[in-house]
């Protein structure tokens, strides 16, 4: 439904409880069922809840082993303090202690990249064996974190017309070794040809104008790589919220990796359609790339998706949607 919403360009931005310093409403994007009282973490868990719902059966894939779980959570310094220890219990008894936690990435926007690049490379060396799961949840939807928002001057109003729409969101997605799939009765929805990650050191935190040093890393690698990088991709999805910031970093990041990019080119941009889900973004914009639905053409679609936090972390990838049998 969500995907689906997205690409009907249906939104949710809506005016909420929280002032800003002239008296105006913050906007934000948020699940409505969430009550707006919960706190930053209790939302959390409930986003996550949500979304192990969908990948319920992966984990009964093999009954006798808990699936390893490679998570990517919120940066920190932006919006309330993150309770990790309550998210993961809570996470643990929604899956009946069928999780295994490898490792944690509290990276923002680019850790659903981290984690998806730890996670491949555990299972090409056979540490995770045949299958994993990846995924993120993030929320800037509770009233401390937009406090906190409104308090910095990021949010978007008439303070800060280049600002953000805070959003929350959550994802997981099963990653498994080549061939396994079909072992492990899962049907593939995509391939993940390869991720790569780098540090912009000049990142949106230090108020300096964008050189793209990080992401044009990124990129490259992934350029170079003879498997992502073999053909142009179909299409872009961006991490990002929609200031200005963010489009000049990936304009200059691009115009350094034109061949990896489509023609003529397309990106939507997760900011537009959900706010700012921070580490959330993530899965959920892998999501889209591997929606059937968006793309009107049949063949194999390959989609570059990335995210840059707000620190300078900075995680891309390349995957290719599996052909319809």
């Amino acid at each position: 439904m969500t995907l689906a919403s997205l690409r009907a360009g249906l939104v949710r931005f809506a005016e909420t409880e929280v002032l800003d310093a002239l008296g105006n409403p913050v906007r934000a994007s948020r699940l409505g069922l969430l009550d707006p009282a919960l706190s930053r973490t209790e939302r959390m868990v409930a986003l996550a809840r949500q979304a192990l719902v969908g990948v319920r059966r992966v984990l009964t894939v093999q009954p006798r082993e808990a699936v390893p779980l490679y998570l990517g959570l919120p940066e920190p310094g932006r919006g309330a303090m993150v309770e990790q220890e309550a998210l993961m219990a809570a996470m643990l008894a929604e899956t009946q202690e069928r999780l295994k936690f490898v490792k944690v990435y509290a990276t923002g926007r680019a850790a659903f990249f981290e984690a998806l690049s730890s996670a491949q490379t555990d299972l090409r060396t056979g540490r995770a064996g045949a299958l994993a799961l990846v995924g993120a949840v993030d929320s800037l939807g509770d009233k401390a974190s937009l406090e906190e928002l409104a308090e910095a001057r990021l949010h978007l109003g008439r303070q800060n017309p280049d600002g953000r729409i805070p959003g929350e969101a959550a994802g997981f997605v099963a990653l498994a070794r080549p061939g396994a799939s079909k072992t492990l009765g899962l049907e593939p929805l995509g391939v993940l040809l390869g991720t790569a990650l780098a540090v912009e050191p000049r990142p949106f935190t230090r108020r300096e104008p964008s050189l793209a040093e990080g992401l044009t890393e990124a990129l490259q690698v992934l350029r170079r790589d003879p498997v992502a990088g073999a053909r142009r991709v179909d299409g872009v999805l961006a991490c990002q919220p929609g200031e200005s910031f963010w489009g000049t970093e990936f304009t200059r990041a691009y115009l350094r990796n034109a061949a990896l990019m489509p023609e003529p080119l397309r990106v939507n941009v997760a900011g537009e359609g959900l706010g700012d889900a921070g580490a959330g973004a993530g899965p959920a914009m892998m999501g889209v790339a591997l929606h059937r639905a968006r793309w009107r053409e049949g063949g194999r679609r390959r989609t570059l998706v990335y995210g840059c936090s707000d620190a300078g972390r900075v995680g891309a990838c390349v995957v290719e949607m599996s052909p319809e049998v």
